[in-house]
């Protein structure tokens, strides 16, 4: 068994979170102590299940199948290719990337122009940035491992600079929790952790982190995934310090910052309350850097798995997520966040169920009854929680209403917080294990 020193464990986990860490991470807590207002504490407990408990045990799923196709092959083979690829493209062209190249210029550009030039001014911007990524996209090069290295301490450092000062020198402004964080402080909490998007990058980064230990020496199988798992795990706890210091930093200005659109402009705003405009330079080149490293690795990764799946070339592919992340990028980050909440409240629950399986895989035997009972559940009632979430409405599909289904939803516990898919899960969960049971009994 190859033992690796403390030096090389950090450096992979470092990277994990690193590769975690990306533009909702940033925006998304410093909105949630807003929204929250005095359920802060129990909102941000809640957030960091799915922010971060979930990814962790994303990784360590991955690294106990294998590889997510792998791991959703358990369902059905045609299943695992439409969700590899649905994955590939939410933490990519269709929400991800978009969002992490609208971020920095919300913080810096936005303030200083006129609303009425923003989409001239985003549209530059977004071409300028997007330019870049095919550039380096097309022509890798070695200054995104060093910007990798030095980038990750700076945002730490910047953050514990953030909210030091805001602990030391902001004026509490507490604002009233809005009505979700009144009325369902949990699963809104939850269902926020959702946009991070990590326990849906876990799965794809899982393999990554695996990858690194064995270019460290590690071979053993038990051993990869125990070092997997503790790489997850040192992440994680630095997640949720990260997230408690950028949510407390909304809590604090909740009621001063409360008509703030999105997290990048709160976030702008309380770096200039704070430091002026020269502190949201500073944020926003941080930000930039970050990001541009972030969106070329998931041009880069998911061009690379389409064009090993396809016959289209790589650099085909990297101008087709070029283009689609661009156009979507002039939406504004407003409404980018607003169309990914729908899709991720669809494609969560099966990522969700799906790392439970993989982890009692053992004690249920890789039963494809379980399997595609539990997943196919949690994809029916998450994608008809996902419609009544969006600008549709169950009632305005006629085909739905007819067999009776918005009849069904109103009964379904939990179904009005967007968490509709547990309830049914389990019950087909357990209907399946006894199919399992019974099955076995019957070929003896």
């Amino acid at each position: 068994m190859t033992k690796i020193g403390k030096k090389e464990f950090y450096v992979v986990a470092l990277m994990l979170f690193a590769m975690f860490f990306g533009a909702g991470n940033f925006i998304l807590p410093p909105k949630l102590g807003v929204d929250s207002g005095s359920n802060f504490y129990l909102a941000i407990l809640f957030f960091c299940v799915t922010g971060v408990a979930l990814p962790v045990l994303g990784v360590a799923a991955v690294a106990k199948a294998g590889t997510l196709k792998e791991l959703a092959s358990r369902v059905n083979v045609s299943f695992a290719i439409i969700f590899v690829a649905a994955i590939y493209i939410t933490i990519g062209p269709l929400v991800a990337i978009p969002r992490a190249s609208t971020m920095p210029y919300e913080i810096m550009i936005l303030p200083f122009i006129p609303s009425e030039n923003n989409i001239y001014f985003l549209a530059f911007y977004s071409f300028i940035y997007f330019a870049l990524n095919y550039y380096i996209c097309l022509n890798p090069s070695t200054i995104l491992d060093t910007l990798g290295k030095y980038l990750t301490p700076a945002l730490l450092i910047l953050i514990a600079v953030f909210f030091i000062s805001a602990f030391v020198l902001a004026e509490v402004n507490i604002a009233e929790p809005n009505a979700n964080y009144i009325n369902h402080p949990v699963a809104s909490a939850f269902v926020e952790g959702y946009q991070t998007m990590d326990a849906l990058a876990a799965l794809v980064f899982g393999i990554s982190v695996v990858g690194a230990l064995k270019s460290l020496g590690v071979k053993n199988k038990h051993q990869l995934s125990l070092l997997t798992i503790k790489a997850g795990l040192f992440s994680g706890v630095i997640l949720i310090i990260v997230y408690f210091a950028l949510g407390y930093l909304g809590y604090v200005y909740g009621n001063t910052f409360k008509d703030a659109s999105n997290g990048a402009v709160l976030l702008s705003l309380i770096s200039n309350d704070l430091f002026g405009s020269f502190g949201r330079f500073i944020l926003g080149i941080t930000a930039l850097l970050a990001c541009l490293t972030t969106t070329i690795g998931l041009i880069g990764s998911s061009a690379s798995y389409f064009s090993s799946v396809t016959k289209i070339s790589y650099k085909t592919w990297v101008i087709v997520w070029v283009v689609a992340s661009f156009l979507l990028s002039i939406q504004g980050l407003t409404q980018i966040l607003k169309v990914s909440i729908p899709i991720l409240i669809a494609i969560y629950p099966i990522a969700i169920v799906l790392i439970i399986l993989s982890l009692i895989n053992n004690l249920i035997n890789e039963s494809k009854i379980i399997y595609r009972f539990s997943v196919y559940t949690a994809a029916f009632i998450g994608i008809l929680n996902a419609i009544d979430s969006s600008s549709l409405s169950i009632n305005e599909v006629k085909i739905l209403t007819y067999l009776g289904i918005d009849k069904f939803l109103n009964i379904l516990p939990f179904y009005s917080s967007m968490l509709g898919w547990i309830v049914p899960v389990i019950i087909m969960f357990i209907i399946s294990y006894i199919i399992e049971i019974f099955s076995k009994k019957d070929s003896f």
